[in-house]
């Protein structure tokens, strides 16, 4: 860890309106290096509040993982005094982040367009679910929703089975990570230009990045990908093998590789097959490798096979639960589980950033704000407002 001395966005001032994960993720590494963040949820909560499972103190530990580091406020933006406090708030505010399906936002009048013409310097970070344009606008979606239309659900599973989902939400948390870096880029462009710019990510369009030289295999060669499993179709072997008291995920990304492994795992009879030397000839081969493999991998246990085939330089690596991560050393090392103290006094452990920067602690240590925690108190320092005046406001339901 670094010092804990100034960190970079310390002079960011910053009001997420999304929810679920990809906007609140993305506002949660702005607080993590030190943006004042304030959350901004209707009075019924964002909908992340709701999803199961829940810590000891009810609250959920979906809406924990992406809003640490944040002050938490709620506005009824349906209220047309709800919304001029919103337009306050962005009046002194560098950066929003939004969630609407393009019609409610317009609705609401929080759409970028409306707002980038109010708020000329403001950065507007858009996400959506389908993109700013397009006959799909207005759909809604989550993860799996995209994950099924993207193309890439369709290449996940088994060969024979059904099609299923990414175990982890990966088209959420990229998104979110993309809003980040393009908030950064617009802040640079602000720099320079003194105007703002609205930055518009998508589930769609990260999902369809994603699909990567799956996506040129196809626009160019004309193959499309097909699912195999723990493998890949064009790479023998490189998948999940059973041992006898577990799996592990190994293979041979080469044919330099493919004469390792099988010195490693004592198989001098593959090694010197003239059929399997390329890894065109596996791939012909597929079946016979993989049952070759499954067998020979069956006859002893996890442990000793990582052991071996990392003494021949083979990438290898168990079949790790949840938990056995979370608990590895590595995990440790890299400060990717941290401890904050809750609003209840007790330990509270969360996620720690992927990336991290030399010059300072790289997470906010400000637990994730319980819903309205904060209504009063950004309400009379941000915008000073009377204390009897927000306490009115709270009666009538408008905060």
């Amino acid at each position: 860890m670094g010092s804990s001395g100034l960190k970079p966005l310390s002079d960011l001032k910053v009001i997420d309106l999304s929810r679920v994960l990809a906007g609140p993720l993305c506002g949660q590494m702005l607080a993590d290096m030190g943006a004042d963040v304030i959350k901004i949820e209707a009075p019924t909560g964002d909908e992340n509040r709701k999803w199961g499972p829940f810590d000891a103190d009810g609250e959920s530990c979906n809406f924990m993982s992406v809003n640490r580091g944040k002050r938490g406020i709620t506005l009824n933006l349906k209220d047309d005094r709800g919304r001029a406090l919103l337009y306050q708030l962005l009046e002194q505010a560098d950066v929003l982040i939004i969630s609407f399906l393009p019609k409610t936002a317009a609705d609401l009048g929080v759409d970028p367009e409306t707002l980038r013409k109010r708020f000329p310097r403001l950065i507007i970070a858009s996400v959506t679910a389908f993109g700013a344009q397009g006959p799909l606008v207005d759909r809604p979606g989550y993860d799996s929703v995209v994950q099924a239309f993207s193309g890439i659900m369709a290449m996940t599973g088994e060969r024979d089975g059904l099609p299923v989902r990414s175990g982890v939400s990966f088209i959420d948390m990229t998104t979110g990570v993309y809003a980040y870096g393009g908030i950064l880029t617009a802040l640079e462009g602000r720099r320079k230009t003194g105007e703002g710019d609205i930055v518009r990510v998508s589930l769609f369009e990260t999902a369809t990045g994603l699909l990567g030289y799956h996506a040129i295999n196809w626009l160019e060669a004309g193959v499309l990908p097909r699912r195999e499993g723990s493998g890949v179709w064009h790479l023998v072997p490189y998948q999940v093998f059973p041992c006898s008291d577990g799996e592990v995920l190994t293979g041979a990304l080469n044919d330099a590789t493919w004469q390792k492994l099988c010195a490693a795992l004592e198989r001098p009879d593959l090694a010197q097959d003239p059929t399997l030397a390329s890894n065109t000839g596996r791939v012909e081969q597929r079946e016979r490798v993989v049952a070759e493999l499954n067998a020979t991998f069956s006859e002893r246990s996890v442990a000793f096979w990582s052991a071996q085939l990392e003494k021949f330089g083979v990438p290898i690596a168990p079949l790790n639960t949840v938990d056995a991560t979370l608990q590895h050393a590595q995990t440790q090392a890299n400060e990717m589980v941290i401890e904050l103290t809750a609003q209840s006094g007790r330990p509270l452990r969360l996620l720690g950033s992927p990336f991290k920067l030399g010059s300072t602690q790289n997470y906010a240590e400000v637990p994730p704000p319980r819903l309205g925690e904060h209504t009063r108190q950004v309400l009379q320092e941000r915008l000073g407002l009377p204390a009897d005046e927000v306490e009115r406001l709270v009666e009538e339901k408008v905060v």
